[in-house]
C-alpha cells in the first residue's frame, strides 16, 4: 500500500508539474506577442539572469504583484521576494529605483 502511495503522489506531482510548465508556456507566448522586443532586449542588457529570474521579471513586467508571482510559480512570497532582491543587485539598482518601473523602461 505505502509503495502505490509513493507513485501516485510522483505521478500526481508530474501532472501537477506538466500543467505549470503548460501554463507558463501560455503566458510567456501571448506575453511575447504583446511584449515584442522585450525578452530579447532583457536577455542581452542582462545575460547574467537565471531562469527564474527572467519568469520573475516577465511577471513583474506584466503588472502581477509578488504575492501572484508565488502563487503562478509556485513559489512562497518570500523566494519572489528574495528573485527581486538579486535582481536588483545584478541591475544595480539603487533603492529609489522600482524594479517593476525599471523593467517597463527597457524596449
Amino acid at each position: 500500500m505505502q509503495y502505490f502511495l509513493k507513485h501516485c503522489i510522483f505521478i500526481c506531482s508530474i501532472v501537477t508539474s506538466k500543467t505549470s510548465n503548460q501554463n507558463w508556456v501560455n503566458f510567456f507566448s501571448r506575453f511575447e506577442q504583446e511584449n515584442k522586443g522585450f525578452v530579447s532586449d532583457l536577455s542581452n542588457k542582462h545575460p547574467e539572469l537565471t531562469h527564474s529570474q527572467f519568469r520573475v521579471c516577465i511577471y513583474l513586467r506584466s503588472g502581477y504583484d509578488a504575492k501572484s508571482i508565488a502563487s503562478e510559480l509556485d513559489l512562497s512570497i518570500r523566494s519572489v521576494e528574495s528573485h527581486c532582491f538579486r535582481i536588483r543587485k545584478k541591475f544595480d539598482l539603487n533603492h529609489t529605483i522600482n524594479l517593476a518601473t525599471y523593467l517597463y523602461s527597457i524596449c
